[in-house]
């Protein structure tokens, strides 16, 4: 390429280029600016030739500069020459931003020149003020939720619930390290990212705050599953809680639902409000098991004195190991969920003087057969 071509390509760039250039000489006097410059600092050109770069800052900027630039004529100590830093600019109008300056180093003929490359950063320092704030918010709110976590574990134990704590625990620690390592990910991009659009930090800002959302949710269920009030045993119509269960799910069309519901079934005795979460657990759960399509049998009968309830669904079904833990808080066989509707089931069974037997085979389908007192037997 010709030096006239070189001399047109390097104006074009300087013409069109989205950064603020400023070429200065030794002294620091402005040589050169493009139009970017004039945008970013308010003055024209012609106010800015000649002058010394020291007007586009603020003290103590103005100061160090000189010291700068005399301290690199006499030990040729770089400060930012090739490697860059974060400074104050001041505009014409007297307002001041957060910059990024770069400089590099240009010998012409027997001069030495410096040309300077700014960058406003405003919108970032300002997405980093308020992601130092996010994160003392959040900071506070997993402390919150800790002492929650800690008192909920502590009922668990006093309470002798579960005997499984260990993996209670690693259930826990995975529910909350998984949208704390999501959390992380997200603000080192807000961090360290140059130059992020703003539909950028609003997706990672939208990330954090529903990973919190996630972690909350996670503390509450436990500590719900963990306070589970003692009930207040009732005379229920278990055919009509199944029925009015059924109309709430709303099942897909390609579940076929087979009922066999004697009209002469006598009230069985538990809670109004806890019993049927116990069946929309299990209805739920077969639903899911049946993602194309199957058919789910309900059954009511009575023996002794028990309401016996089955579940049956002929969905994918579960294998030995599985079943053995399905009723362990944390573990879910569901890609979505914390896996605490068993958990949950099993509490208010054992609450209500319930018992629970259950069947799996992969590939056939699973059957939950619940044992209900019945409500002529209030001893």
């Amino acid at each position: 390429m010709r030096d006239h071509e070189q001399q047109a390509v390097l104006a074009t760039v300087l013409r069109t280029a989205v950064d603020a250039i400023v070429i200065i000489d030794q002294r620091g006097t402005i040589e050169s600016v493009n139009p970017a410059t004039e945008r970013l600092f308010g003055y024209s050109a012609d106010e800015m030739l000649d002058q010394n770069v020291k007007m586009l800052m603020p003290s103590p900027y103005q100061e160090e500069h000189d010291g700068y630039l005399d301290r690199y004529h006499k030990t040729g100590e770089r400060r930012i020459i090739g490697i860059g830093r974060q400074v104050m600019g001041k505009r014409k109008d007297g307002s001041t931003f957060p910059l990024h300056l770069a400089v590099s180093e240009v010998d012409v003929g027997q001069r030495k020149l410096f040309a300077g490359i700014i960058r406003d950063i405003s919108d970032l320092k300002a997405v980093e003020d308020e992601l130092k704030q996010l994160n003392a918010t959040l900071d506070q709110r997993v402390k919150d939720q800790a002492d929650q976590l800690y008192q909920a574990q502590c009922d668990l134990q006093e309470k002798e619930r579960f005997a499984m704590l260990g993996r209670i625990s690693g259930g826990i620690a995975h529910e909350i390290r998984n949208p704390l390592n999501a959390m992380k990910t997200s603000a080192y991009y807000l961090l360290n990212a140059k130059s992020p659009s703003q539909a950028k930090v609003h997706e990672h800002l939208t990330r954090i705050d529903r990973q919190v959302t996630v972690i909350d949710s996670a503390v509450t269920a436990l500590s719900d599953l963990a306070r589970l009030p003692e009930p207040n045993a009732t005379a229920i119509d278990v055919a009509a809680m199944l029925d009015e269960i059924l109309c709430d799910k709303k099942l897909p069309d390609d579940i076929e639902v087979e009922q066999d519901f004697p009209d002469d079934l006598p009230l069985a005795l538990a809670d109004q409000k806890q019993l049927p979460i116990v069946f929309s657990n299990l209805i739920s759960n077969a639903r899911d098991a049946m993602p194309d399509g199957g058919v789910l049998r309900l059954s009511v009968r009575s023996e002794g004195q028990q309401m016996l309830v089955t579940v049956c669904d002929s969905g994918t079904g579960m294998a030995p190991e599985v079943l053995d833990r399905i009723s362990e808080p944390f573990f879910s066989t569901k890609a979505r969920g914390m896996g605490l509707g068993m958990a949950i089931t099993v509490a208010i069974l054992e609450k209500n003087r319930c018992q629970m037997q259950m069947e799996s085979a992969v590939g056939k389908g699973t059957t939950f057969c619940i044992a209900i007192p019945l409500a002529g037997d209030i001893a």
